[in-house]
């Protein structure tokens, strides 16, 4: 056991924020299920019990998405109550509403068949609260059963091809493949929306811009021309399905959920190869790349055209890389979604020191729409400016085009998976030189609804470059939870005009800067992905995971195989003890680890030169091992500076409670 006894006199602005962070959102989510949640869980959208669509399960499950994390981060103990209360309520609600196609909106506790962008976002909230309460067997039964859809282990839920290595629709789930769904695109008509994202196909005949779609012939044809081209065989964001295998075998360990990830990422790896090195966007039933699109590569659902190209195809890779890397515990998958990085970036433009790189690809046509996305050239070489029009159309050159600067989050995520310095490189090669992101804190308030986009000053902090940026962050978030409540006592919103999104809107917990600077980790990809992290805590005297009380920590560098990590326990009176996790799952081990102790307990100078200095000696002790306990004394500190192998234990949900001989020395 590691013992912290070097005093602390001038307390951290960080440690004091962090700590101020977790209280005021302990405090903030009773006043959103009070106003906006009905006693039993249940939602107040939507508003009539004849709702019927296909659509919106994943924004109500996205409402809470980031609960369990915090709870998972140290957040109070009602967290993972009212957490589990959420998801039951959903799932129970939801499965009385119907789809519209003879059968409800969840089947057997589960999404029917949607989308993998959409089913991404929505399970998120599942996979945290599996890692946060790994002992709910309930939850434990719904993994496997869950996974089994796409292992082929329930016999209504065909959805998996093994001889092919491929899912055999772009909308998948507990009722098999979901082709009729694509009814719902037939006729495809105009919606204000859509303004926003041109056309998917520049051939259909009598359709040849937006408008067209206006005359029920025009609508007519583009829907039928979807579910003919769209609505069968693989797609690239169904690789976010390795998510819920990868967490089926963090339960169990069981080899045939790593061979299910192994076989269908490394498919996708060989059917990038056979196109050249760019991932092809569809892939019929019988295996082959343009099957019902003319042969054409790109085109498919949720793919390199129509709606957001690289945007959900990049997460979809990143979590596919990542999840991969995990299991088989090899980096060298995160070469799959580097390589379309890469790709991407040769293929850039380079304007004002930022490089914009194509988001989507097409044929030749009309691309004259609006956008709602910042920064994307146009012919006349003017960027984008959100919700305001051009007047030239949008750059499409060799067929690529939405020429944008990248989100950081691809990157920052390949880069942490392999701590490469060549990767750490590219995303300083993408950021963003107009809006120079990498050194502020984006105070808008108007955040994204995953509370995420920091990831480039928070690397710049890594690099040493942005040394204010923990508190920057802390200081920022606690402006987003005051706003939420502030928003919340001043909201006289009629009930029957709330949106499936209305909950998200009003979620006071954000979650981004407590996980980059506690675990020294980015946010996770809101599109699918499970937490990678480099540490994780357990609050030993509870015995439940996150921080102890009072404690504060704060990750100041990452190395291939060193973390360090700072440790303040606030608490003038009492002791602390925590356990100390390498790796999210424990996939990673302890090698050593160098500290500094109180020399000693000579008594000090009733005033003293200087305050903060102490007699120490510096120590190094063997641990060898994925936990490592640490006991606080009150008003103290320590940096801890951790050896580290990663990547070398199989991922597992155990908690280090589950064997209490093996945290003295983190053997495990």
């Amino acid at each position: 056991m590691i013992v912290a006894n070097i005093p602390v006199i001038e307390p951290p602005l960080w440690a004091i924020l962090e700590r101020k962070l977790i209280d005021t959102m302990n405090q903030a989510v009773e006043p959103l299920l009070q106003k906006y949640v009905r006693p039993n869980g249940e939602l107040m959208w939507p508003p009539s019990d004849n709702y019927s669509s296909i659509h919106a399960l994943d924004d109500t499950y996205e409402s809470f998405h980031n609960w369990p994390l915090f709870y998972l981060l140290g957040g109070d103990e009602r967290l993972l109550e009212y957490s589990q209360r959420e998801f039951e309520a959903i799932t129970r609600q939801f499965a009385g509403y119907d789809t519209g196609y003879g059968y409800p909106k969840v089947v057997k506790e589960y999404e029917p068949g949607y989308d993998w962008f959409h089913q991404g976002e929505g399970y998120i909230f599942f996979y945290l609260l599996c890692m946060a309460d790994p002992d709910n067997a309930k939850n434990r039964e719904r993994a496997i059963r869950f996974a089994g859809f796409y292992l082929n282990e329930d016999p209504e839920a065909l959805n998996y091809d093994f001889e092919l290595k491929l899912i055999k629709s772009p909308h998948p789930g507990s009722a098999g493949p979901a082709r009729h769904n694509f009814d719902d695109f037939v006729p495809w008509t105009y919606r204000d929306w859509k303004e926003f994202y041109g056309l998917p196909f520049q051939d259909v005949e009598g359709v040849s811009r937006l408008e067209d779609i206006r005359n029920a012939e025009g609508a007519a044809r583009m829907g039928q021309a979807i579910k003919e081209r769209m609505s069968r065989g693989d797609t690239p964001v169904n690789l976010a399905a390795t998510s819920m295998v990868a967490n089926a075998f963090c339960f169990t360990g069981e080899e045939k959920y790593r061979l299910w990830v192994k076989d269908y990422v490394e498919a996708w790896i060989e059917r990038t190869r056979q196109n050249g090195g760019i991932v092809p966007d569809n892939i019929g039933l019988s295996g082959k790349i343009g099957e019902y699109i003319g042969g054409k590569w790109y085109g498919g659902y949720y793919g390199w055209t129509y709606p957001h190209g690289w945007h959900s195809l990049g997460c979809a890779l990143v979590v596919a890389g990542e999840n991969a890397a995990l299991l088989m515990k090899d980096p060298a998958y995160l070469d799959f979604p580097r390589s379309q990085i890469e790709r991407l970036m040769d293929l850039g433009i380079e304007r004002d020191g930022t490089l914009h790189v194509p988001y989507k690809h097409g044929d030749a046509g009309w691309y004259e729409y609006d956008l709602w996305i910042d920064g994307v050239l146009y012919e006349d070489g003017a960027a984008s400016v959100p919700f305001q029009k051009s007047k030239s159309p949008i750059l499409w050159k060799d067929g690529w085009f939405e020429f944008q600067p990248m989100e950081p989050h691809f990157m920052t995520h390949v880069w942490y998976m392999s701590m490469d310095p060549a990767d750490k490189q590219r995303l300083r090669r993408l950021r963003n030189y107009r809006t120079r992101d990498f050194e502020r804190v984006d105070y808008s308030i108007k955040s994204k609804k995953d509370w995420g986009g920091h990831d480039q000053p928070w690397a710049a902090y890594l690099d040493g470059e942005f040394t204010d940026y923990p508190e920057a962050i802390l200081k920022y978030n606690l402006a987003q939870v005051y706003y939420r409540l502030e928003y919340m006592r001043r909201d006289r919103q009629d009930p029957a005009s709330y949106k499936d999104s209305y909950l998200q809107a009003r979620n006071p917990v954000t979650v981004e800067g407590l996980v980059q600077l506690t675990m020294g980790a980015p946010r996770i990809i809101f599109n699918g992905g499970l937490l990678m992290a480099r540490l994780r805590y357990y609050d030993a005297e509870r015995r439940r995971p996150g921080l102890p009380r009072d404690v504060a920590a704060l990750v100041t560098a990452l190395e291939a195989d060193r973390a360090v990590v700072q440790l303040v326990n606030l608490n003038v009176m009492e002791e602390r003890e925590l356990i100390i996790q390498a790796g999210a799952f424990g996939e990673h081990r302890f090698t050593d680890v160098k500290y500094r102790i109180q020399d000693g307990e000579r008594p000090i100078e009733a005033v003293p030169a200087d305050m903060t200095a102490f007699d120490t000696v510096e120590r190094t002790e063997r641990v060898n091992g994925k936990w490592l306990r640490v006991k606080m004394h009150p008003q103290s500190q320590i940096t801890l500076d951790l050896g580290m192998k990663r990547f070398v234990n199989d991922p597992s949900y155990a908690q280090p409670f589950m064997n209490e001989g093996t945290v003295e020395r983190g053997s495990g």
